[in-house]
């Protein structure tokens, strides 16, 4: 068999811990696959470009942002549910700032990491939620979460979304105060593949997602699990335990085509695509 060498890549986030596990394991030599982690703190939107751009092979993105970007004509096949469970978007703000709770957003705007990104969509479905209007003038391009915590020492009316638990140790030190969470109405995150490397390869990268999916299964009974995802993420063991609890991976490759077409229907309604 042939070795395949894929460039993976993903958020630098607790969500991916079975990947590195996997690699760092060799779990994918039987396959004659080397896969090689390639950290985006930028978030789904700057994968859609390194996957249109043939910067990497099989990326984790998120849902909405995957099949936006898909719908663009996307050079990249979403060929499985990673995470099945919603994800839970802290709404963040400056601890320097006036706003205090929903109400309080209405003139404020929203840091983002990049246009498309899923900061940037969810953006849109809270709007939608609190009757706000959004355009272009709306958003501040921040680029990651580091961007984001510059922006927010300066402190002012602006709202930042972002996986809860992640940010959490920003608003235990006081950078951050967060005045509401919002779950995805959907499966938070598919694994996409360039469509060239899935139509020469498919069972072989599969059987290598499967891998990761059994992985993460383990991962999620183990004992040490919340001890070894605090310490990789310095996180709180406690917090570990309860998203572990509200976290779950994919048990199959196979998906929903209904589930996208969902996700399309709601980002039509919000005339994103």
């Amino acid at each position: 068999m042939k070795n395949l060498e894929l460039r993976v890549g993903g958020v630098p986030e607790h969500f991916n811990l079975p990947w590195h596990l996997a690699i760092k394991a060799g779990l994918f030599d039987e396959l004659n696959i080397k896969a090689l982690w390639n950290d985006y703190p930028s978030g789904t939107g700057s994968m859609v470009k390194a996957l249109n751009k043939n910067e990497v092979d099989v990326a984790m993105l998120l849902t909405e942002g995957a099949v936006k970007a898909q719908a663009k004509d996307g050079d990249f096949e979403i060929i499985s549910i990673y995470v099945q469970s919603p994800l839970i978007w802290g709404i963040n703000v400056p601890e320097k700032s006036d706003l205090y709770q929903l109400d309080d957003i209405s003139n404020a705007k929203f840091a983002i990491s990049r246009f498309g990104s899923g900061s940037n969509l969810m953006a849109y479905l809270l709007a939608e939620q609190e009757e706000l209007q959004l355009d272009e003038n709306s958003f501040e391009i921040v680029n990651n979460l580091s961007g984001a915590r510059e922006l927010f020492k300066q402190g002012g009316d602006f709202v930042f979304l972002w996986e809860k638990f992640m940010t959490q140790p920003y608003v235990d030190s006081g950078e951050f105060r967060r005045i509401a969470n919002l779950l995805t109405p959907w499966p938070c995150f598919v694994i996409c593949v360039r469509k060239t490397l899935f139509k020469d390869a498919q069972n072989r990268i599969l059987k290598m997602i499967t891998v990761v999916l059994e992985t993460a299964q383990k991962l999620k009974k183990s004992p040490i699990a919340s001890t070894l995802i605090a310490s990789e993420y310095s996180l709180k063991v406690s917090e570990v335990k309860e998203w572990l609890e509200l976290t779950e991976w994919a048990q199959t490759t196979e998906i929903d085509p209904n589930l996208l077409q969902k996700v399309r229907e709601k980002l039509s309604t919000l005339n994103l695509i």
